[in-house]
């Protein structure tokens, strides 16, 4: 079966960002992603309450396992956690390294998250998203 070619969809419709969404950004994004992500969602991004999305930028592998434990409270049931790295042979705009995507589905595993799905942000990041599991949410989430 051929692979799907999504590259033509805009980088907001790849994250599944909605107007009215709540987005919360930890870390230093992007700033033109940011910027389109504000226009697609018609408002500022959230500092508290729960949000739909969460766009993460890690400075160090080593804080990603602690922080997707405290923003899996920060997301309504249904929401996601996108964590931002850099492609192999770049930088992450929070300035990390290279991390390779196996080593950060481990990452996630003892947080009760697990990723759903991968995508290209731009020429030097990729994202990974991390949602609660199905099993894991309340009824009707």
């Amino acid at each position: 079966m051929a692979e799907k070619d999504y590259s033509h969809r805009d980088i907001t419709d790849k994250l599944g960002l909605k107007p009215g969404h709540a987005v919360r950004v930890v870390g230093g994004g992007d700033k033109d992603l940011l910027k389109r992500v504000r226009e697609k969602i018609g408002r500022g991004f959230i500092k508290t309450g729960l949000a739909d999305v969460v766009l993460y930028w890690p400075k160090a592998t080593g804080e990603i396992t602690p922080a997707l434990i405290e923003l899996r409270q920060a997301i309504v049931e249904n929401g996601g956690i996108w964590v931002m790295t850099a492609k192999r042979g770049q930088r992450s705009a929070s300035g990390m390294e290279y991390l390779n995507q196996t080593d950060l589905i481990l990452l996630g595993k003892p947080t009760g998250l697990v990723d759903n799905k991968t995508c290209s942000v731009s020429d030097s990041e990729s994202g990974m998203r991390f949602v609660i599991r199905v099993k894991d949410r309340k009824a009707g989430a």
